[in-house]
């Protein structure tokens, strides 16, 4: 991949003389931003362009060349690829387009354009891109006008995006505060190279320190998966955009867990297991680089907060908690040191209130912060400096930070309302944000990265198989197969025939829950085949016989029913699982019950996955706040959870999507006696 980005020799077919056209933007931005290499502009109808010699094909050029920009007509890319692979080019920067976004046609011209492409050895960025840039090499294969406007500067910065006007929204902003850009790489509709495997590829430079990145669907997750295995070993963060709240691919309609995993929820639980940290859209990617940049790393989430302003103590304070970071607590020795330093004025708790301490009393600031620095209260550190004028020495409170940041290793965000105040701190490569929310914010992602840094990386688990038809399993069977993965399973027993029934009885304890079995009915509830409560050996009798009269009235086969013991709960949870055909196996966890699909307080993991991460999912949905002991209550104990999920994990995976799906439903958990599957529906693919 850096081959491709480190082109010595480039060819720029419809190269034209017009530097604000497609065809003359990357031979201009070459010239004028120092590309040392060989540049071949490609146009019949030319002797010259823009200075250089033209050449009417790739055939008449003197040297192969390493990568060939393609700004021609659609109709006329096929060609184009024919001439790239007969002169022995390495890849193609397709601007061209009118393919896969038009729709089936369009796609089925671009498919033909990667069959010829890989057949004869040749990768395509695009088509439908804004091209690829290398700001260190000056090979600028982008027709970006972006770049113009803000003229590049190498940096330790990959933007890596199939939005070509994305990722100059993000290169913009990035110059903009004074940040250097290594790469900037618009991979289009991906028919061939995705941004899965840019990322993967840009992670080799050695200088770089961030990959940013933007998709609208996470091709080649497995890729990507390895690419956050090696960002994460060389600490490299990958800040991501995934757009797009899409359902995924048909599924089998009694699945609970396949019908609620959207793509995004998927795409979310990937992203966060793999430590890529996902925000909101472009603006945050350019928001939070500066912090993610800098080689600071928190420890956990203890933040101290100082500010000239106690409305921004208190906003800092609530920014903390809505971003789950803690005020840090100072010990009295703590006190009696910042006491040491601060006016009398100048409470010495955490927020920091200086007031108007810092009027003329520059050196305040600096020694506040040694004080804190000595205590070690601080994990992550909050500036806030809302309002700025004479008497305060902005430079001089910026150059004490970074001396706070050099000696201590924590990393700090100031939130500063003036332009001039911001300048003041970039200067010295601190972090700045707008508002106090935002600046807590960044610190909240990145002690969630650092977090994931201390997790171990699993790999992707991937089949060749795709989904197709399934069917379901009685619960019998279903119960049967969860037991021998090792969940905890209700105690039951399957009577088969009638006269079975009387030996259930006799074995088991009252009372009981009865259910009418047939794997074509896998929603026994809806139809009066569950009877909770039954203590007597005739109510058992009753229930064999209106069950039978109901599946035959529903014209399936009435296979016997199921005896289970009748347990207490004090909540009631959902656990599934599906195969998805882009991620693999998916577990979901959640709120269970008949308003499983209404509720929606659900979480998801791709298989596998660590207890930890199964712990930290559980303490993801609005029940588990529940689950704290409470008014005399114990606990309930969500590591015991947080393995049962493990298991059907690692259980489910192992099975290579021979299974499609797994719907436990309800688990009764309770804060006193390990968690029980008492429903279950396992539907097999069809061989």
């Amino acid at each position: 991949m850096l081959a491709l980005l480190s082109p010595r020799r480039v060819a720029i077919m419809g190269a034209s003389d017009n530097p604000l056209k497609a065809g003359g933007r990357p031979i201009h931005y070459m010239q004028r931003y120092g590309f040392t290499g060989e540049i071949y502009p490609v146009n019949p109808n030319r002797a010259e362009v823009q200075g250089l010699r033209a050449y009417p094909s790739l055939a008449d050029l003197p040297h192969p060349p390493d990568v060939v920009v393609v700004a021609l007509p659609g109709s006329e890319v096929g060609a184009a690829l024919g001439q790239c692979i007969e002169v022995g080019a390495r890849g193609a920067v397709v601007y061209s387009s009118g393919f896969a976004e038009l729709g089936p046609e369009g796609r089925r011209a671009q498919q033909a354009l990667v069959t010829r492409a890989q057949e004869g050895g040749l990768r395509i960025f695009g088509p439908n891109t804004q091209g690829i840039a290398n700001f260190q090499s000056g090979a600028i294969l982008n027709f970006s006008t972006m770049i113009n406007e803000c003229p590049p500067q190498d940096g330790s910065i990959a933007i890596v995006s199939q939005s070509g006007a994305g990722a100059a929204i993000v290169y913009g902003g990035l110059r903009r505060q004074g940040l250097g850009v290594r790469y900037l790489i618009a991979t289009g509709n991906e028919a061939d190279i995705s941004v899965a495997e840019t990322v993967r590829g840009v992670l080799d430079d050695a200088s770089l320190r961030l990959v940013l990145m933007y998709a609208e669907s996470l091709q080649h997750p497995a890729v990507l998966a390895e690419a956050a295995r090696v960002a994460t070993e060389r600490d490299i963060p990958i800040l991501a955009v995934k757009s797009g709240r899409t359902q995924t691919g048909q599924l089998t309609a009694s699945s609970h867990t396949g019908a609620m995993a959207s793509e995004d929820a998927l795409a979310d639980a990937f992203l966060r297991q793999r430590n890529i940290i996902r925000v909101q859209d472009f603006h945050e990617l350019v928001e939070y680089a500066r912090l993610f940049e800098r080689r600071e790393r928190p420890k956990g989430r203890r933040v101290v907060a100082i500010s000239n302003s106690g409305a921004t103590c208190v906003l800092a304070a609530d920014a903390m908690e809505q971003n789950g970071m803690q005020a840090a607590e100072f010990s009295d020795h703590d006190v009696h040191a910042l006491r040491a330093v601060l006016p009398s004025y100048v409470a010495a708790r955490n927020p920091i209130d200086m007031t108007t301490a810092l009027l003329g009393q520059p050196a305040i600031y600096g020694d506040a912060l040694r004080a804190v620095a000595k205590s070690g209260a601080a994990e992550a550190f909050f500036v806030g400096f809302p309002i700025g004028g004479e008497g305060y020495d902005m430079s001089g409170f910026a150059a004490q930070t970074a001396d706070f940041v050099e000696q201590t290793g924590v990393p700090v965000a100031v939130c500063a309302a003036q332009d001039w105040v911001a300048s003041a701190f970039y200067k010295y490569d601190i972090p700045v944000f707008a508002s106090e929310f935002r600046a807590m914010r960044g610190l909240a992602l990145l002690a969630e990265y650092s977090k994931g840094r201390a997790l171990p990386q699993s790999g992707m688990i991937t089949s060749d198989r795709q989904s197709g038809a399934g069917v379901a399993l009685s619960e019998p069977d279903s119960l049967a197969l969860l037991a021998e993965a090792g969940l905890p399973v209700v105690a039951h027993q399957y009577c088969r025939y009638v006269d079975h029934v009387e030996s259930a009885y006799k074995s088991m304890q009252a009372p009981f829950v009865l259910k009418g079995v047939s794997a074509a009915v896998t929603h026994k509830s809806d139809h009066g085949l569950v009877r909770l409560g039954v203590r007597d050996i005739s109510e058992m009798g009753q229930a064999w016989n209106d069950y039978t009269s109901i599946l035959r009235s529903l014209s399936v086969e009435f296979e016997g029913m199921l005896v289970a013991q009748q347990c207490s709960s004090d909540f009631e949870l959902a656990v599934g699982a599906h195969w998805d055909d882009m991620f693999g196996p998916v577990i979901m966890v959640g709120q269970g019950g008949v308003l499983v699909e209404v509720m929606k307080d659900t979480q998801f993991l791709v298989a596998p996955f660590s207890r930890q991460q199964a712990q930290d999912a559980i303490g993801k949905l609005f029940m588990a706040r529940g689950f704290a002991a409470t008014r005399g209550l114990p606990a309930v104990d969500t590591q015991v959870l947080a393995g049962m999920v493990q298991r059907l994990g690692d259980w489910f995976a192992s099975q290579q999507g021979a299974l499609l799906s797994v719907d436990a439903n309800p688990v009764l958990v309770s804060r006193t006696a390990p968690p029980v599957v008492v429903d279950a529906v396992v539907i097999k693919r069809e061989c």
